[in-house]
């Protein structure tokens, strides 16, 4: 597993800059950079349905399925860095967050 740190305040599963979710999905198969991957699993807590209001605590070691294949850390679609952290400060959709972890091995 591992660790994550996010700053996407908006989003239903950030719990104090923990994600909630449990595992996340990383997107970007064509990324270059980390401006081209994204948190597939971000939902906006203005937009999502009432009982993600109170999803539990948040976990400092998460899953994290990783599409973006260009990146280092990425093991058959598997996150493999120790820690990660997930950009996201005025995120209202997931197209607005990204992986600051990601490195590219091209």
């Amino acid at each position: 597993m591992t660790l994550l740190k996010c700053s996407a305040h908006n989003c239903c599963y950030n719990k104090d800059s923990l994600c909630s979710k449990g595992s996340i999905n990383v997107e970007g198969s064509e990324a270059r950079s980390a401006d081209d991957t994204a948190c597939e699993s971000f939902r906006n807590k203005d937009s999502a349905a009432v009982n993600f209001a109170d999803s539990g605590c948040g976990c400092e070691s998460i899953n994290i399925d990783c599409k973006a294949h260009n990146c280092t850390y990425n093991e058959h679609c598997k996150c493999s860095a120790v820690s990660i952290n997930v950009a996201g400060d005025n995120a209202h959709r997931c197209c607005d967050t990204k992986c600051d972890t990601f490195e590219c091995k091209c």
